[in-house]
């Protein structure tokens, strides 16, 4: 079953926030190339998102509701990413939530 993909508002803003700062600091490649890196790991998660763990904020701040996280690192042995969403089995939709980096702290609620 492919499951379709939904970019909570607080998803977008991250990932808005990001590619800023890696235009400004990294310069345009390195946003182009994160991008693509991006792209890559949602669009695995339309098949199968079940088979990634659940995020260390599951249970922490929504009530009755699974967060899992996928990990993706664009750069090798440079710390990566996490993406933090929510499956809707019956829907078949994905919902990413945000996307943070592995240096931020978690979500709390």
């Amino acid at each position: 079953m492919n499951f379709c993909l939904f970019l909570d508002d607080a998803a977008r803003l991250s990932i808005r926030e990001e590619l800023i700062w890696l235009e400004e600091k990294l310069g345009d490649e390195s946003a182009d190339f994160w991008i693509e890196a991006l792209e890559k790991c949602l669009d695995a998660l339309t098949s199968h998102p079940e088979r990634n763990g659940f995020a260390p904020e599951n249970g922490k701040i929504f009530r009755g509701v699974e967060i899992r996280q996928k990990r993706f690192r664009p750069w090798k042995g440079k710390p990566g990413w996490r993406v933090l969403y929510l499956v809707d089995e019956i829907e078949a939709i994905v919902t990413i939530l945000q996307i943070r980096h592995e240096r931020q702290p978690w979500v709390e609620g």
